[in-house]
């Protein structure tokens, strides 16, 4: 099948729209427009890990990273979708210019990676699977 009627089809349309709707949260989080990544949250709350989280919560979390590292980015490195179902790898990294979890800030420069599983309904997540190398961090801060 050559490549235009590939991305023709009904199924690379949708995959492409899933995308762009993820790269959007993505641009949001990345330019810390809390108010905006709200929009992309179920209400009144989203199940992580199979706990419920209210989008305030969710924020917050996020406010907590780039309070510790103001220029902490997320680039997508794997991008896959099946049904409902949004399966991401992520590069994530930042400048510790701030206190985070209590330790002082070093001005190291971290990277680790997430790989995270969302479900999406009616364009909202409503369930999210995060496994952040959080102790990858940590190494790299103390």
């Amino acid at each position: 099948m050559a490549a235009s009627q590939e991305t023709s089809s009904p199924l690379v349309q949708d995959k492409l729209k899933v995308r762009e709707f993820y790269q959007s949260y993505l641009d949001a989080c990345n330019e810390q427009e809390f108010d905006r990544m709200q929009q992309f949250y179920a209400s009144p709350h989203v199940l992580v890990d199979g706990e419920p989280r209210t989008p305030s919560q969710l924020i917050e979390r996020a406010k907590s990273m780039v309070a510790g590292f103001p220029d902490w980015r997320l680039e997508i490195w794997h991008f896959a979708v099946d049904g409902d179902l949004v399966y991401v790898h992520l590069k994530l990294g930042g400048t510790h210019t701030d206190v985070f979890q209590g330790v002082e800030p070093t001005g190291r420069r971290v990277s680790t990676t997430e790989f995270a599983l969302y479900r999406l309904v009616d364009g909202k997540f409503v369930e999210i699977w995060p496994m952040l190398n959080m102790e990858a961090v940590m190494k790299q801060i103390q």
